[in-house]
């Protein structure tokens, strides 16, 4: 896939669940990965120790467990603004494992339940900038924040104010936030945050070497926390172009949560690249039956496509964007991401730019605005597209996949110089760079104009 803004998001997602609970001296409602503890004011029983490893199976019903002991709670103790917090936080933290929107649809229901409740505005005035900020509606998350004031822990304000500003893209000062945490705090969530960013900025090796610092100071006993530092480090080197650690990573984080799609989905991409197209179809098609997630929809019809069976891809195309239409209407911010990716390559291009101009003005940040350069360029303003690489590039964003589409909008330009320049630089920081990400051309070639 050529978008896959999810990883990101999820990626400081996890940051905001973890920054909750892990600091001493919080003032905040404490919020852990639910198997973690005895969970929030005697909602949730005490977790059982297993022999073996925790499934996905086993995690994902462990946290309906805790909601649905805590919606219940709730009907008793209407007036328990804590345990709505908490809640809000545990149906979070289901959405980044099961994948379901959802829950952040109950999400919302449960943080207005508690904004309703008196004497609650410090706790409901952070959890509400979180709320926004996880749906991509980053202003609304700046405006609920600064609203906060001096009444909400200043280290999570701090994380959050940098995340916003990431996603803005202000990359030097969510790194001058970033950094200060680490320095300050220095746990293991902070770590995340920059190994995150410098991952974008030009300087995987650093990153990885946070990541691997912060997976050393996670000392918690959540399965999925513990197999998403393994995929995260895995994705970085599958971004570097090394695959067989990339692989080895994926296999280590499905040893800690077996059955979990977000992993398997990385597993059945390490197959198509290396040729095993039968292998990750069938892969793709269990994930499918696991998840019903529409960006497994869209893998599966694009190697369905890619094996020249074409008719056997559209009912897959359909069904993917029928969900996406659901998403976008139902969230329209939080569904952007993916839905771009999708229109981009089965859409038409006109729909495909309407929503990457959205997407990127919203989230100004270098994934956002690299998709709307590969818009513009299918929809025949490949000028448009290659002063939008201009911006990216200068803003300090700095992947192979910026170079192997600013490669692709060159050589169709004409500008071979510019783009053997930035094809010799994706290749550098991944040698398969052109495979990954290739930019799907003009519906008409000859349309493509300079402006």
């Amino acid at each position: 896939m050529l978008y896959r803004l999810v990883r990101a998001s999820s990626l400081l997602l996890l940051a905001l669940l973890m920054a909750c609970g892990e600091r001493p001296g919080s003032r905040q409602p404490a919020v852990v990965p639910a198997r973690e503890a005895g969970r929030t004011a005697g909602t949730v029983a005490p977790a059982v120790p297993r022999a073996g490893p925790t499934s996905y199976a086993q995690e994902a019903a462990t946290l309906t467990g805790a909601i649905d002991a805590a919606l219940q709670l709730l009907a008793r103790q209407p007036e328990n603004a804590q345990t709505a917090l908490e809640t809000v936080a545990l149906t979070l933290e289901r959405a980044r494992l099961v994948g379901n929107y959802d829950d952040y649809r109950l999400a919302g229901s449960l943080l207005e339940r508690a904004r309703n409740v008196p004497n609650t505005g410090p706790w409901t005035c952070l959890a509400l900038a979180r709320l926004h900020y996880v749906l991509h509606r980053l202003a609304q998350a700046g405006a609920a924040l600064a609203a906060c004031a001096g009444t909400v822990d200043a280290v999570e304000a701090a994380g959050l104010r940098a995340d916003i500003a990431f996603y803005s893209g202000r990359y030097r000062e969510a790194e001058d936030g970033y950094r200060a945490l680490v320095n300050q705090v220095g746990d293991a969530s902070q770590y995340l945050r920059l190994a995150m960013l410098k991952s974008k900025t030009g300087a995987p090796g650093e990153a990885a070497a946070l990541l691997e610092a912060a997976e050393k100071r996670y000392h918690g006993l959540s399965a999925p926390t513990r197999a998403w530092f393994r995929l995260q480090r895995g994705l970085l080197a599958w971004e570097r172009g090394r695959l067989d650690e990339a692989l080895a990573l994926y296999h280590l984080a499905a040893d800690e949560l077996p059955g979990w799609w977000r992993v398997d989905e990385q597993i059945a991409e390490v197959r198509r690249l290396n040729g095993d197209t039968a292998g990750a179809q069938a892969l793709f098609e269990d994930i499918i039956a696991r998840s019903g997630q529409p960006e497994h929809m869209d893998e599966l019809a694009r190697l369905l496509r890619e094996g020249r069976t074409t008719q056997a891809a559209t009912p897959w195309i359909r069904r993917a964007q029928g969900l996406y239409r659901e998403r976008l209407k139902a969230f329209p911010e939080a569904g952007l991401g993916h839905a771009v990716d999708h229109f981009l390559q089965f859409g038409t291009p006109v729909e495909a730019l309407e929503l990457a101009r959205r997407n990127a003005q919203l989230r100004p940040f270098g994934e956002a605005q690299i998709a709307l350069a590969a818009a513009l360029f299918r929809a025949g303003q490949a000028g448009e597209a290659a002063l939008w690489i201009g911006r990216v590039q200068a803003s300090g964003w700095n992947t192979a996949q910026l170079h192997a589409v600013a490669a692709q909008i060159f050589a169709a330009l004409g500008r071979s110089a510019e783009a053997d320049r930035h094809r010799a630089l994706a290749l550098a920081m991944n040698p398969h760079a052109m495979r990954l990400y290739l930019v799907v051309p003009p519906v008409q070639p000859e349309i493509v104009s300079m402006s």
